[in-house]
């Protein structure tokens, strides 16, 4: 009875030293995987942050100026004669650091003359998306909608010049001066067709449509504009009661030429 006695303590003693040692076993194979797995989470933590996109900055402009102001009294005067009300009428607006205007009308010999400027700040709504670059992209669609013919020039929204249009520096300035002497034809297809300006601010285009009603006809002239996060219209219109009797195009043009140039210098300050 001894003898079996020793072997089954021996087969004891030999599974003990097993298990002890698949319990260290165990235990090292514990330790590498807990290190594995902070290595791996290190490395998609690292991933992750490769890939993160910085925000883009905010715009330049985060108020717009006072619109009825913005405009000198000598331009309206000019521009709106015997206005009814010089000071202007302030744009209804639900936000005035988003969007503002103000509108101003008056009497000509031929007909009722307008003036409305509207006045608008862009807001990216994307973080990977500059209210800049936002802004951009609003006026490149408004160009497109005037059939304003825009190309690619150094990576930024240029403009073709339309074939026959006058030398840039033979026309009105952006100021508004220089307009052609009152003899002088109200404008050719070119003239009066929808281009990119020279100024003012980063991009520019006009737009002059004639417009036939039964009460008469009316030119409208429209100057869009951009500076930073800010697009700026304005419009300029002259009603004829008198069929025969068009609009003057060059007159017009230039007196939006001058409004726009006026609101860029406000919005420069």
């Amino acid at each position: 009875m001894q003898p079996s006695g020793d072997r089954a303590n021996r087969v004891r003693a030999l599974l003990s030293g097993t298990c002890a040692v698949a319990l260290a076993a165990a235990a090292l194979a514990g330790c590498s995987g807990s290190g594995d797995t902070g290595s791996g989470t290190a490395a998609a933590d690292a991933a992750n942050g490769a890939q993160t996109v910085a925000a883009a900055p905010p715009g330049k402009y985060r108020v717009l100026p006072e619109p009825c102001g913005s405009v000198s009294a000598a331009t309206i005067a000019s521009l709106v004669p015997n206005a009814g009300d010089a000071a202007g009428e302030a744009s209804v607006t639900f936000d005035t650091d988003r969007k503002v205007g103000c509108k101003w009308m008056g009497q000509t010999a031929l007909g009722n003359r307008y003036l409305q400027i509207d006045l608008e700040r862009v807001v990216s709504y994307d973080p990977a998306v500059s209210d800049d670059d936002q802004a951009a992209t609003d006026y490149r669609t408004r160009a497109a909608e005037a059939d304003v013919p825009l190309v690619p020039i150094g990576g930024q929204a240029g403009a073709a010049t339309p074939p026959g249009s006058p030398d840039p520096s033979t026309s009105p300035s952006s100021t508004g001066v220089s307009a052609p002497p009152s003899g002088s034809p109200t404008g050719t297809p070119a003239d009066i067709a929808p281009r990119v300006l020279d100024g003012p601010g980063d991009a520019a285009f006009l737009d002059d449509a004639l417009v036939t009603r039964d009460s008469g006809l009316h030119r409208d002239v429209t100057v869009v504009f951009r500076i930073a996060n800010v697009l700026v219209t304005v419009a300029l219109s002259q009603w004829s009661m008198d069929k025969s009797v068009e609009p003057p195009s060059p007159d017009l043009q230039a007196g939006a030429r001058r409004v726009a140039a006026e609101l860029a210098d406000q919005l420069d300050e």
